[in-house]
């Protein structure tokens, strides 16, 4: 695996809450966007990414594949304890907690967990070669958002009667709360395909078929993509922290 990454404070915003980590020689990638008054999201998002990648680094190599999904929820719950007890160590860290986005890749397979509304897309640049693959779709989300707004969607409530304000209230995040009980996502991948994480900066500003124009127009010039998708999302008004990587199996 190859990656390439890119994160913006925004044009509105006077300082940057998420944070994310690649390692491309272990297959793990993690993308946070904290949420919290004055710094409190930043620590947030950082305590987390690190926390987790710190558990994944140390046990995924003598990990099975049938238990990724149980270390990625203990990293993820080490996690919400570790910014849970941050947050009683100082008024300005009450109630601080951050969305989380987690992959590990191995082989063709890419074991994803995700818990709030940042968020993993598959972009599959190469036609279907392998009839035995199920590939709907050239660009689709992998991952569900946790928040208000979808949990009455999925109950059958009618988009026009949920508000804006709904999309973005979390029912999940970490360090905030109950633990989370992340989603887990299995998707086989090849030669080509490109994984994006991203924070909810790119996608209030862009539509999906927006990110994949971008994604296909600037597929030859993989080193530049993750710029290209956060000027992309200033250019439309850049009102959050934008965060992106992408990762391309090779």
């Amino acid at each position: 695996m190859i990656s390439v990454h890119a994160t913006h404070t925004g044009l509105i915003r006077n300082n940057n809450e998420d944070y994310i980590r690649t390692d491309d020689e272990f297959g793990i990638y993690l993308l946070a966007d904290g949420i919290g008054g004055h710094n409190a999201g930043e620590v947030a998002s950082a305590l987390a990414v690190e926390t987790v990648y710190r558990v994944l680094r140390s046990n995924i190599a003598h990990t099975a594949v049938d238990g990724y999904f149980e270390l990625l929820v203990h990293a993820i719950h080490s996690a919400h304890w570790e910014i849970s007890s941050k947050a009683l160590t100082s008024s300005s860290f009450m109630r601080m907690g951050t969305t989380l986005v987690v992959a590990v890749v191995r082989g063709n397979k890419a074991y994803i967990v995700n818990a709030g509304d940042s968020r993993c897309y598959l972009f599959q640049s190469a036609p279907d070669t392998d009839p035995m693959l199920e590939r709907d779709g050239k660009f689709k989300r992998l991952t569900h958002d946790h928040t208000v707004g979808d949990q009455l969607l999925a109950s059958g409530v009618s988009i026009d009667q949920i508000s804006k304000r709904q999309f973005h209230t979390l029912t999940q995040s970490v360090g905030c709360g109950n633990p989370p009980y992340p989603d887990f996502n299995i998707v086989e991948l090849q030669q080509g395909d490109l994984l994006l994480f991203c924070s909810d900066g790119l996608t209030d500003m862009l539509t999906d078929d927006e990110i994949e124009t971008v994604l296909e127009e600037g597929f030859t010039c993989f080193d530049i993509l993750a710029t290209d998708l956060v000027d992309a999302a200033n250019a439309k008004g850049g009102r959050d922290n934008i965060s992106v990587i992408l990762v391309s199996l090779q």
